[in-house]
């Protein structure tokens, strides 16, 4: 472990998508990236040591849920006296460990990566105020899209903003081609977690309601209340590793996320990449930015009793046009700018 650093990048658990950002930050500037445990997430990845170009740090390493908290916060004050860092990048404000810190930590080195909106995050009563009280501390902050920077504008944050677009770096290996014959009738998709805030008992029944083919990707609590819910058009195809969606995807014509509460959504940058015009709720953090902004897909309301019916009518109406826009995204582009938000804290 070195004693000085660029980034010291102190976040929850290893997901791939913060992996892979170390990774590609990693190749012009030193990082430590510190973490408190493995979550059962999914998206969660092993570190073995042989990871690309940068150092990272368990304060625990078991599962982070059942981590001792006052013994995490000890852990990371011991090692912030060890090292140096030009900035110190606190992932959300969710973990105390790290909030207490960021009241020891100089303002002028402390950035906020920010995953919440002003629509979810909640600033009223004295949560609100824990949370404006760490968001003080900070002298810049990275929201990953314009729904997140809304929130500092919000509250009249007085630091720099630079918007990321997005939480991470996902696997853009073998990008799929413009899709030009569509299956007929199209094939759907969903991939996550089968959880209450999903809301896929919306999907299922609007699913068993028109027939179409659907498949769901993934485990979770909900998993048999769903399957007994749904008929013979909707398969299950439970849990596939990373490594091996992009083959799922190619198999389907367009991804439906209709969560209830979705910060941010790679899943959603992953489906566009893989070729797949999107179906999002308007809870769902990368919509406004990549849907509705980019025209690749539809967003419906979640307190419209037709939206996600509508959603489906409107994206089968101008499908082709739709895929064309999802092509025409310049993903290399993307990267570039995400990196830069971080970069140019360093400035």
């Amino acid at each position: 472990m070195n004693k000085q650093y660029d980034f010291i990048y102190l976040t929850n658990t290893p997901s791939f998508y913060k992996v892979r950002l170390c990774e590609e930050l990693a190749k012009k500037h030193s990082v430590l990236l510190v973490l408190y445990g493995y979550g059962a997430e999914a998206v969660n990845t092993r570190l073995s040591g042989n990871e690309g170009g940068f150092d990272y740090f368990f304060l625990h390493e078991g599962d982070a849920g059942k981590r001792n908290k006052a013994l995490v916060l000890l852990r990371l004050l011991k090692l912030m006296a060890r090292v140096r860092a030009r900035r110190v990048l606190f992932s959300g404000w969710m973990a105390p460990e790290y909030n207490i810190y960021s009241f020891f930590s100089p303002r002028r080195r402390n950035a906020v990566i920010c995953e919440s909106s002003a629509i979810d995050s909640g600033m009223n009563g004295w949560k609100g105020l824990l949370k404006k009280a760490v968001i003080r501390r900070m002298s810049a902050a990275l929201p990953s899209g314009s729904p997140h920077r809304a929130l500092f504008e919000h509250i009249r944050y007085p630091g720099d903003i630079h918007v990321t677009g997005s939480v991470g770096i996902f696997n853009m290996e073998g990008r799929c081609a413009l899709r030009h014959s569509p299956s007929s009738p199209l094939n759907y998709i969903y991939v996550g977690r089968l959880a209450p805030e999903k809301n896929l008992e919306l999907l299922i029944r609007e699913f068993n309601s028109n027939g179409r083919p659907l498949s769901i990707v993934g485990d979770g609590p909900q998993k048999e209340l769903l399957k007994n819910m749904a008929k013979d058009n909707i398969r299950f195809l439970g849990h596939v590793p990373n490594d091996s969606l992009p083959e799922i995807y190619e198999r389907h014509d367009v991804f439906i996320l209709p969560s209830r509460y979705e910060p941010w959504g790679l899943v959603v940058e992953e489906a566009l990449f893989r070729g797949l015009p999107v179906i999002a709720s308007d809870k769902v953090g990368s919509a406004a930015d990549m849907v509705a902004a980019l025209e690749t897909g539809a967003v419906f309301s979640l307190s419209a009793p037709d939206g996600l019916r509508n959603a489906i009518h409107e994206v089968e109406k101008n499908y082709e046009t739709m895929a064309r826009r999802v092509a025409d995204i310049n993903w290399n582009s993307r990267v570039e700018t995400q990196l830069k938000a971080y970069t140019s804290l360093l400035d």
